[in-house]
C-alpha cells in the first residue's frame, strides 16, 4: 500500500504508535521461553544481513536494535514492546525461516514467531 492512500491521521497515528518508549523484552533462545502470545506480533523475517534489526531502529527513531556489518549476528528471536500498546515486534535470526514456504503462519495457528521457530526445528 503506498503512502497516499493513507489519510493524515491514519499517518500521523502510525508515527505515534512507534514514537513511543520501546524497550527490549526478552530475547528468545528456544521455544520453551517463549513469551506468551497475548499480543499482535509484527514480525521482522528474511535473510541474513538485510536489515531487519535497522528497520526496527529507524521505526522507532532510536538505536533499540544492534546492528552489524557480519552477517547472522541475530541468533534469538528479539521481543520488543512499547507501554501501552498489545503489540510486539519481533525481531527473527535469518536461521527460523521455514524451508517450506507452503507452510508458512496462518491466522489461527498460534504466535507467527513460535510457528517460524517450529517449521525450522
Amino acid at each position: 500500500m503506498s503512502a497516499d492512500r493513507f489519510t493524515p491521521v491514519q499517518l500521523a497515528d502510525g508515527e505515534a504508535l512507534f514514537r513511543r518508549p520501546w524497550q527490549f523484552v526478552k530475547g528468545v533462545p528456544s521455544l520453551e521461553v517463549l513469551p506468551a502470545a497475548e499480543r499482535t506480533e509484527i514480525c521482522l523475517a528474511g535473510r541474513s544481513n538485510v536489515g531487519k534489526s535497522s528497520l526496527i531502529n529507524r521505526l522507532v527513531g532510536r538505536t533499540l536494535a544492534r546492528t552489524s556489518n557480519t552477517p547472522g549476528r541475530t541468533q534469538e528471536l528479539n521481543f520488543y514492546a512499547a507501554p501501552g500498546v498489545s503489540l510486539f515486534m519481533v525481531d527473527l535470526p535469518a536461521t527460523v525461516l521455514p524451508q517450506r514456504p507452503s507452510r508458512a503462519w496462518k491466522p489461527g495457528r498460534g504466535s507467527c514467531a513460535t510457528i517460524c521457530a517450529a517449521e525450522r526445528g
